[in-house]
């Protein structure tokens, strides 16, 4: 085999596979589906918008709550994509991180 030939395979492995990886787990979530906050105590925040920033947060949720997944977007951060769910909490609806849920990586 050609360096070329090593080198592409190792660009596939390196760059191409994780992402496709992922992308494959995560959209494993649909709508509808319930996810479990897992956060530790009450740090999880409930965002108006997905990557809200601190103190812009609507609410906290507390580890261990169940929770119905009712929209989902994917926020670029650089070279990395995080999905985000949309759902009600407390009759207040906003977006938490897969992050803080038990479908993270």
């Amino acid at each position: 085999m050609r360096a070329f030939d090593y080198f592409s395979v190792l660009l596939l492995l390196l760059v191409v596979a994780p992402c496709m990886a992922s992308d494959v787990y995560v959209s494993d979530v649909k709508l509808g589906d319930k996810v479990t906050i897992v956060g530790p105590g009450n740090v999880t925040k409930l965002c108006p918008y997905p990557d809200c920033r601190q103190g812009q947060h609507v609410t906290r949720i507390p580890k261990g709550t169940v929770l119905k997944v009712e929209g989902m977007m994917n926020v670029k951060y650089g070279n990395s994509t995080m999905k985000w769910f949309e759902t009600t909490y407390k009759e207040k609806r906003g977006w938490i991180s897969i992050n803080d849920t038990d479908q993270a990586e």
